[in-house]
């Protein structure tokens, strides 16, 4: 009987404690969605509602003369004022309910959300946010004054500016011509570094991974100067040894385009042999002996097994050269030694974000806006070229 006494008050007391749990969670969200809704104003706002300022700017439009707001305007921003204090009160409740249950430390249900706990709050800071933030700032124009909705305006804009169409001829052909080097060349590299080289194989890999080690803003610069237009530069001077004049490469269309392509491929060669000999370790050795028994030369083992066998370290290769073609900045901003290369040769469509978004003013609708477009085209071709690829939609069997 007593035993039977004692279970209603522990599921009394769980009850209790798991209201606790509930309100921690809500006052944590209340204080979250509280300094979000700031969007990045917190100093000014705390600031304004602390010398009871113009809060019109942040919240509910402007008050007219003699008006005031209603107690649950007033709650609302005394909550984001005080948000972080909301969200330390949610905290310190969720901790007493835990300390409460410390049975809950130890349960193998519980286990599983602790460990994804930490990617699903990453995710929601890092990403989730900020996407939603950009979407709703590219229908604005944000000025130091506030901000306006004006709809599609930053798009009509963006799709009337010849400087796009410039910026995104420029990185899908710096993205394919990247594209079609690092993929043939650091995999025919690996093959011979894991076959053919055997006896400098070591050696060879090391000095191939070296650029990779290297600054890109010091390979930049580096590279800036052998692209000189004088004539004591080297790319001059291996012109001058081919019997050709000296050209300014970089005031070129071709010349700078080659400049960055062939930066990229210095540096990412040997990165992408590394993904290929991962590759290649993963392939038996019985192929390779069931090919010699049958005759097959090196030509024969690369085109019949490795080639097949590589298909998804070459997809991987592929996504990620796709990414990083679209997302090209900082080598074009190094070799030209800022964002306004000469007849926007060296314009990209990140370097065209970056002009909008921290080189004007009041222009950070606008590059939300093209950041946007970035992002939904560099998806479409990645969703493309894994339709094509097969990875996606593919019939099983």
């Amino acid at each position: 009987m007593q035993a039977k006494a004692v279970a209603p008050a522990a599921r009394g007391n769980g009850k209790r404690a798991l209201i606790l749990l509930i309100c921690g969670a809500v006052l944590l969200a209340i204080g979250i969605v509280g300094l979000f809704s700031l969007q990045g104003k917190a100093v000014r706002f705390d600031k304004a509602y602390d010398t009871k300022g113009d809060l019109s700017g942040f919240f509910f439009g402007a008050l007219e003369e003699g008006q005031s707001y209603s107690f649950l305007q007033n709650l609302w921003l005394g909550i984001a004022r005080y948000r972080l204090w909301v969200m330390l009160a949610g905290l310190v409740l969720i901790v007493i309910y835990v300390a409460l249950n410390r049975d809950l430390l130890y349960s193998q249900n519980v286990a599983p959300y602790v460990f994804v706990a930490p990617f699903i709050i990453t995710f929601l800071v890092f990403f989730a946010y900020p996407l939603i933030s950009t979407i709703m700032m590219s229908f604005q124009e944000i000025t130091g004054a506030g901000t306006t909705w004006i709809g599609l305006k930053n798009y009509q804009d963006l799709f009337a500016n010849k400087n796009f169409y410039t910026a995104v001829r420029n990185s899908v052909v710096y993205m394919v011509l990247t594209c079609a080097i690092l993929i043939p060349v650091p995999m025919l590299l690996a093959y011979l570094a894991e076959t053919g080289l055997s006896k400098a194989g070591s050696l060879f890999k090391t000095v191939a991974f070296m650029p990779v080690l290297c600054s890109v803003v010091v390979a930049g610069i580096i590279f800036r100067m052998m692209f000189s237009e004088l004539d004591g530069a080297m790319m001059n001077q291996l012109r001058g040894l081919l019997g050709m004049k000296p050209i300014t490469w970089l005031k070129d269309q071709h010349g700078s385009m080659f400049a960055m392509v062939l930066l990229c491929f210095w540096r990412w060669t040997g990165m992408n042999m590394l993904y290929y000999m991962a590759g290649l370790k993963s392939i038996s050795r019985e192929l390779y002996e069931a090919a010699d028994i049958d005759g097959a030369n090196g030509v024969q083992k690369f085109t019949k097994i490795c080639l097949p066998l590589l298909k998804p370290t070459t997809i991987y290769v592929l996504t990620i050269s796709i990414y990083a073609g679209l997302a090209m900045f900082t080598e074009s901003y190094m070799i030209f030694g800022g964002n306004n290369s000469p007849k926007n040769y060296g314009l990209t469509i990140v370097g065209y974000l970056y002009r909008y978004g921290f080189e004007k003013v009041d222009k950070f609708g606008f590059a939300s806006a093209v950041g946007l477009v970035l992002l939904v085209g560099a998806l479409i071709i990645t969703l493309v070229q894994l339709r094509i690829t097969g990875v996606i939609g593919k019939k099983e069997d």
